[in-house]
């Protein structure tokens, strides 16, 4: 039987299988490698292993977190998209996008400046999707409202 590709929108919800469920995510084809929001990332000894320790998630839109530890990682120079290169780890994450399940890295980085937490890229969608930029899982305006609603004291939530 052959494979056909899941028709995704530009905004999905993506679970971390195991981990964390229905966490919001952009879909950028302009962008090569996949990113999921990150905290307290530090390499730790154990024994004479090195072992990566973070804290995925934890977003204004998605408060939930979970605290990580992994011996598969590396460490790569990241050139964004205004020219900016920075080092960041890459950690493999089992992923549920659409009815897909599936293997993935992702580079760990500070995205609470962002709207959405995760951002997929063109690796990982790969022969696995099709994306219709007309459907979206998730409303934007909703995700921004959210992430506001963080920053706002109660006063300010009162005259919403």
């Amino acid at each position: 039987m052959k494979k056909y590709p899941v028709i995704i929108g530009r905004f999905e919800h993506i679970d971390i299988i195991g981990k964390l469920e229905a966490i919001p995510a952009k879909i950028d084809t302009g962008a090569y490698r996949s990113s999921i929001h990150s905290s307290d990332v530090q390499i730790i000894k154990k024994g004479n292993k090195e072992i990566l320790r973070f804290t995925l998630l934890g977003h204004p839109v998605f408060n939930r977190k979970r605290t990580l530890e992994t011996r598969v990682f590396r460490k790569l120079k990241i050139k964004s998209s205004n020219g900016h290169i920075s080092e960041r780890y890459e950690v493999i994450l089992k992923v549920r996008l659409g009815y897909k399940v599936f293997n993935t890295p992702f580079t760990l980085a500070d995205r609470s400046q962002n709207v959405f937490p995760i951002l997929i890229g063109r690796k990982a969608m790969n022969k696995r999707f099709l994306i219709d930029p007309e459907r979206a899982g998730m409303s934007r305006i909703e995700l921004k409202l959210a992430a506001a609603k963080v920053h706002l004291d109660e006063e300010d939530m009162e005259k919403l």
